[in-house]
């Protein structure tokens, strides 16, 4: 399968736009005085992004409006998706702050721009080695000039909060009460990358596998954390789930050996086989692309069930080119039509 551009940042952001997954995660990280003073039943997604462009491999982020102890209060979160942490990532997130700050002034018109609201920053982790450096601002300068010098107040300030997902347990994960969808995308960002870490944790989450799959809208969830483990995992994760999931229910355990790679790998290795048996280049072309659409046909039937037959011919009659670009729309589309006209 051709690899969406950034699969960690597609469910990062699939999950947590959602201000219901946003809140559970929020309470479950946030200190316990700022949860309590927080109506989370004013919560809600603000547009925009502010990380720098060239950062946007590495980082997403989510910014928040709500009510904190009666104020207008924003909560940043910025989801860190590189292998290891950003030494910076205090600097960093001071930039941006600056910047939701400074978008508040630019907007206010019918409300004063002062008190400015408070703004916190939470950055979540899922680097296999966990996060090892500074999440305070003031720990980025030289610590003796500062203190020799008399400097302490007129630096600047800023310390964020920081989910580790490497140094979280499944025990930890499960007392989070998230839901099923938030603590399942953050078993699989935390997970998904690592054979062994997949291999000894998937069993248990299979039976929140299935409770997902029984839930409102839960084949759709279920299938775009599979399609994100297929994207991200290595060549073994179809062998890894099968031995993994022997005791799931049969609904998962179907669903699971649909994974996108195992298809990918099953598909291509019979159009090169083909075309090898006939010994030509353009064979070989042929069934990469016989491949191709018959993985696009699958994911497409367990996505939005039975495909019609103007679907069927377009897939028939596609060039390789546009077989992995509608590959690659599946995770994010809403329906078949946004896959093929979109």
């Amino acid at each position: 399968m051709t690899d969406p551009k950034q699969p960690h940042d597609a469910l990062f952001k699939k999950t947590f736009s959602d201000v219901e997954h946003a809140a559970a995660e929020f309470r479950a990280v946030l200190p316990a005085k700022l949860v309590a003073r927080t109506d989370f039943s004013t919560l809600a997604l603000c547009a925009g992004s502010y990380i720098d462009e060239a950062l946007s491999g590495s980082q997403s982020d989510l910014l928040f409006s709500a009510r904190v102890a009666g104020n207008p209060a924003l909560l940043y979160v910025l989801f860190e998706h590189q292998s290891s942490p950003d030494k910076l990532m205090p600097l960093r997130l001071l930039g941006y702050v600056v910047r939701i700050l400074m978008r508040h002034v630019d907007e206010a018109k019918t409300v004063p721009a002062l008190p400015l609201p408070v703004v916190v920053p939470m950055v979540l982790h899922h680097g296999e080695a966990g996060w090892s450096v500074a999440v305070r601002l003031e720990d980025l300068f030289d610590r003796h000039l500062v203190e020799e010098a008399g400097l302490s107040e007129l630096i600047p300030r800023l310390s964020f909060v920081l989910d580790d997902l490497s140094h979280v347990t499944d025990e930890e994960l499960e007392r989070r009460a998230l839901g099923l969808l938030p603590v399942l995308t953050l078993w699989a960002l935390r997970d998904a990358r690592s054979p062994e870490r997949l291999a000894r944790s998937l069993g248990r989450w299979a039976g929140a596998m299935a409770e997902l799959l029984a839930a409102p809208n839960g084949r759709e969830a279920l299938w775009t954390l599979f399609r994100y483990i297929a994207v991200v995992a290595d060549d073994s994760v179809a062998a890894t789930l099968s031995r993994a999931l022997d005791a799931a229910e049969p609904e998962v355990k179907d669903a699971l050996m649909t994974l996108a790679e195992k298809w990918k790998a099953e598909g291509e290795a019979r159009g090169e086989a083909r075309g090898e048996a006939r010994g030509e280049a353009k064979g070989r072309v042929e069934g990469r692309i016989e491949g191709k659409a018959e993985t696009l046909r699958k994911l497409l039937t367990f996505k939005f069930s039975e495909l019609s037959e103007r679907t069927a011919l377009r897939i028939a009659s596609a060039s390789e080119a546009e077989l992995d670009r509608w590959i690659e729309r599946v995770l994010t589309a809403d329906t078949l039509d946004a896959v093929i006209d979109g």
